[in-house]
């Protein structure tokens, strides 16, 4: 019974090591982003052991990312069979000019006769001006109570509002107090009343450098309590 189980295990082992054809270093590149960078790359170096791989897609699931396979063909095209021993990468290009903070996005890489593999690239993106939070709501009925979104800037020289505007300033009235100038506001929003839902807009405009961040939003909303009806 133990010779049994020593050769099932050396079997699985084998089996194992036979279907694990692409091997990459990892599927997970972390990157930080410059305040200034609006793209980078991720790059995912694999080998091929054990038998031949075919590449049948290498999609990106954001139209943020964008993948390529290396080395090319002679004419430049993909190459998307893959022998035992040869080394390649899949890059993933990042448009980062949309996003702040921690954002994963992923190429989905599928071939023939496996599961999809998924390739993150992980970036973390500088936020030179923060709002917490961006978003205001109140609950349609509720008590309308004033709610606070902090302003603070993280960044080697100070960032001034130098100007703002409403889409519903009538029924979402606001403030804005200046803590430190160029380095903390408060914006402070008290709607009129939650009678009915609503939504609106405040945009701030600053005179930060990069473009980014020349403009920040504040989305404020009433809606009705989850699961009742308008």
């Amino acid at each position: 019974m133990k010779s049994l189980t020593v050769s099932l295990i050396l079997l699985f082992s084998t089996l194992e090591r036979i279907s694990a054809e692409m091997i990459f270093q990892s599927n997970l590149v972390e990157i930080e982003v410059q305040h200034d960078q609006n793209e980078v790359t991720g790059e995912f170096p694999f080998k091929i052991e054990g038998s031949e791989e075919t590449i049948l897609s290498y999609d990106a699931l954001c139209t943020c990312l964008a993948g390529r396979v290396e080395p090319l063909l002679p004419d430049r095209s993909a190459k998307l069979h893959w022998k035992p021993g040869e080394k390649g990468v899949i890059k993933a290009r990042f448009d980062t000019s949309k996003f702040l903070g921690t954002v994963d996005k992923a190429i989905e890489l599928k071939l023939k006769g496996r599961d999809p593999i998924h390739l993150t690239v992980r970036v973390h993106i500088p936020q030179l001006l923060k709002l917490e939070p961006n978003t205001l709501k109140w609950e349609k009925g509720g008590i309308a109570d004033e709610k606070v979104v902090r302003i603070t800037v993280d960044h080697s020289k100070p960032i001034h509002i130098i100007s703002h505007s409403a889409t519903n300033d009538t029924v979402y009235p606001y403030e804005l107090k200046t803590i430190k100038d160029g380095w903390e506001y408060e914006l402070r929003v008290k709607p009129k009343d939650t009678g009915t839902a609503g939504v609106g807009v405040i945009s701030l405009r600053t005179d930060c450098e990069v473009p980014k961040f020349s403009r920040a939003v504040v989305y404020v909303t009433t809606r009705p309590k989850r699961g009742v009806g308008k």
